[in-house]
């Protein structure tokens, strides 16, 4: 400890004799004693979410009264030191990042309230958010596994109070971020430019985020190069460096047992050679702080309370040390001051809002939906959720915005990339479900769609499904102005499914349905929530029989009318909502045609139907939802099989066969209650375990309509998986039908 104090005050003499390095911005705090105190740097390593564990360390730091006069940083390091840099102390940066939403942050979705409708439909039936592009005659896929949007925006938000500076010498703390040049492989150090694409460019980790490209050069994680710039930081002009290392160990021999086991210790093996290169410049009046994280991973990010908790604990260890570097209260209250930059001054109103990066979007298109505008009073927040939202159409692999004046105007560049992979996207699907009875159901897949197919923005969607459901479907949207909410849409559906027909538990029969509808529709989409429509449709089924009695005749019906449909989506997730509500209502009056037997029975038809389903939390980790469904056929002829309500099956009425009831007319309500017990890393996101109540009835008739429903229930163990949802669930009914459930992809 002597010969530490002794080392301080040679240094500082050194500083008072002139050492160089000495910052032009800020002059070095004086010393108890008078005396031009060292100059203190801090360097702060990457890790993934294993940098939050800097967050602690600054905490103590604040505590201590040590003031820091520089910041090297790499990857998460750099997120961290690049915030406290703009001067935000770590207490509001604590707060920042353990409120943020971190599987949002992390992926390519902006909150699901912020998607356009048509994509929430997408994202439900295709729940693998893996995206092929097709262009200029070839595939093309993302060049990482985010593109980071989210995160750069966010970045943003937290820094935009120094937008104004572009020299990081001149922020509250002199700050650098490393990264690295891909196509050369060199070290490349920001001392300038905008502070949140820095510090996004040092996190661009390798096959997790795509790389940056700033002025020219393709950037990566800086990891790569230099994860604990030491060096960088002496550059600067620090005499004592404050050095944290939170680098992943290397894997154990048991733990290297797969494909993505041997990348990650290539890329663990790559850092500690450079990590160990700057642990050997330390010098013995640094101090180096090496926190002990155990088994926790690059990707623990919901763990950021028990990293922050380990910094400090970390730091405590070396507290003698670190204490002979505080300065006096009064001399930290100067620093702090010092640190507090003032946010920068936003305008009361625009001049113009224009957007740019685009080739085949039109920018008119974007700027008409936005509600930033020349003629409204300018509001930060409006211009975020602006961007939100344009991010949400998922046109755009990174957006960003500028406040700049062109001569005496001041205006809104939103600055948008294109995804390189555009303008046709292909995704992929997979369903398989059982009741271990005999019925197994499973289903391939896949999705086109072609954006901005003219300068209004339509789109041409198409589906395929092949297996247990064969489906063939497409849509053209058409946009009818632009900027208009109104919209025209052509369709055409064609499918055969198997249908049955029972007997109590009895399976008597089994129809291969084929069912073919074309429309056209005109409508308004509903802001981001929904959308209501209304047109003319034609639908044609056909069921024959390939299972039973020669008694089960061939069914064919047409129809030919009018519908009206409404949706709303406000769930914050397709499957394993925490909160939101969700309806679809659908309305269709024409006139019917069926054959049977030899008969040709003509009249008017009426279909109606409505299902509702809400979320609500109960603690942070315990949901609640419930679903209602109610629909009719009205008609002057007998149920038909071949196009009625069907209930039965794994909470529809759990316990029963897969469409055991049939009818004209239902209803049907259930509570589903389910608990996050764990995460899920690599191929999804949660696993719980839950229950159901349920209750309902079919009936032929509306006169048979009546409260003698059947009660059903279920228990179930449950995962959010990048495929969709997976059950493992055991039904009961209320006549005693037991049954068991395997399913996974959309139910």
């Amino acid at each position: 400890m002597a010969a530490r104090l002794a080392a301080v005050f040679v240094v500082a003499a050194a500083a008072l004799l002139g050492t160089p390095g000495t910052s032009a911005q800020t002059s070095p705090a004086p010393s108890a004693a008078g005396q031009a105190r060292p100059k203190i740097g801090l360097v702060l390593s990457g890790g993934g979410a294993r940098g939050i564990t800097h967050i602690g360390v600054l905490k103590v730091l604040h505590e201590l009264r040590i003031p820091i006069d520089y910041i090297a940083a790499t990857s998460m390091g750099a997120i961290v030191g690049g915030l406290h840099a703009s001067g935000m102390p770590a207490a509001e940066m604590e707060r920042q990042l353990g409120a943020v939403s971190w599987p949002t942050l992390l992926s390519d979705s902006p909150e699901r309230r912020d998607l356009e409708f048509r994509r929430k439909e997408e994202q439900a039936a295709f729940p693998l958010s893996f995206e092929i592009g097709y262009r200029d005659g070839e595939f093309r896929w993302s060049k990482g596994a985010l593109s980071g949007a989210n995160l750069e925006l966010y970045l943003h938000e937290l820094t935009r109070n120094v937008d104004s500076i572009d020299n990081f010498d001149k922020l509250p703390i002199p700050f650098r971020a490393v990264a690295t040049n891909m196509v050369s492989g060199r070290e490349v150090v920001f001392s300038s430019g905008r502070l949140y694409q820095a510090m996004r460019a040092s996190m661009s980790v390798p096959g997790m985020f795509a790389p940056m490209e700033i002025d020219g050069r393709i950037l990566g994680d800086g990891g790569l190069v230099n994860n604990l710039p030491v060096d960088v930081v002496r550059a600067m002009g620090a005499d004592i460096v404050i050095a944290v290392n939170i680098g992943t160990p290397l894997m154990s021999r048991d733990q290297l047992q797969s494909l993505v086991g041997y990348a990650s210790q290539m890329l663990n093996i790559l850092t500690e050679q450079n990590v160990r290169q700057q642990l050997a410049s330390l010098k013995p009046t640094d101090i180096l702080i090496s926190p002990d994280l155990g088994a926790l991973t690059f990707m623990d990010f919901a763990a950021a309370p028990q990293f922050v908790e380990l910094g400090e604990k970390a730091a405590d260890a070396v507290r003698t040390e670190l204490a002979a570097l505080a300065v006096t209260p009064t001399q930290y209250a100067a620093y702090e001051a010092h640190l507090r930059a003032p946010p920068g001054k936003l305008p009361t109103e625009l001049d113009f809002v224009t957007v740019e990066g685009t080739h085949y979007a039109n920018p008119e298109v974007l700027e008409a939906r936005m509600a930033t505008r020349p003629d409204a009073p300018f509001k930060l927040k409006t211009l975020e959720a602006d961007l939100a939202r344009l991010y949400g159409r998922g046109d755009f692999d990174q957006i960003d915005y500028e406040l700049t004046s062109v001569g005496a105007q001041t205006g809104v560049v939103v600055k948008v990339l294109e995804k390189s992979w555009g303008p046709n996207y292909l995704r992929f699907g997979a369903s398989l479900s059982t009741d271990f009875q005999g019925e197994t159901f499973f289903n391939l897949m896949a999705g086109h769609r072609r954006v901005w197919v003219n300068s209004l923005g339509a789109e041409w969607v198409n589906e395929l499904v092949l297996g247990s459901t064969r489906r063939i479907a497409t849509e053209f949207f058409q946009p009818l102005a632009v900027g208009s909410e109104w919209f025209a849409s052509a369709y055409g559906v064609a499918q055969r499914s198997p249908e049955f027909i029972f007997d109590g538990d009895t399976r008597l029969a089994e129809y291969d349905v084929l069912y073919e509808t074309a429309g056209l529709d005109v409508g308004r989409t509903l802001g981001t929530a929904g959308d209501i429509r209304g047109g003319l449709k034609w639908a044609h089924y056909r069921g024959d029989r390939t299972i039973g009695e020669a008694a089960y005749p061939t069914i064919l019906t047409t129809e030919t009318g009018a519908r009206l449909m409404l949706r709303w989506d406000r769930l914050d997730q397709p499957y394993f909502a925490r909160n939101g509500l969700r309806a679809v209502g659908e309305f269709f009056y024409g006139n019917r045609r069926t054959q049977l037997l030899g008969l040709d029975l003509r009249d008017s038809s009426s279909r109606a139907s409505m299902v509702v389903d809400g979320a609500w939390p109960f603690t942070n980790d315990t949901f609640l939802n419930v679903q209602a469904r109610v629909g009719a056929i009205t008609n002057s002829h007998a149920q038909n099989v071949i196009e009625d309500f069907n209930l039965g099956g794994f909470l529809q009425l759990s316990g029963l066969r897969t469409n055991q009831i049939s009818g004209n007319y239902m209803g049907f309500a259930r509570a589903v209650g389910y608990r996050q017990i764990a995460t899920l890393p690599v191929v999804g996101r949660a696993i719980y375990v839950g229950g159901s109540l349920e209750t309902g009835n079919t009936w032929d008739n509306r006169d048979q309509i009546s409260a003698n429903l059947r009660t059903a229930g279920a228990l179930f163990l449950a995962a959010d998986t990048w495929l969709g949802p997976f059950y493992l669930g055991w039904g009961i009914a209320s006549g005693g039908q037991r049954s068991y459930y395997l399913y996974l992809g959309r139910l």
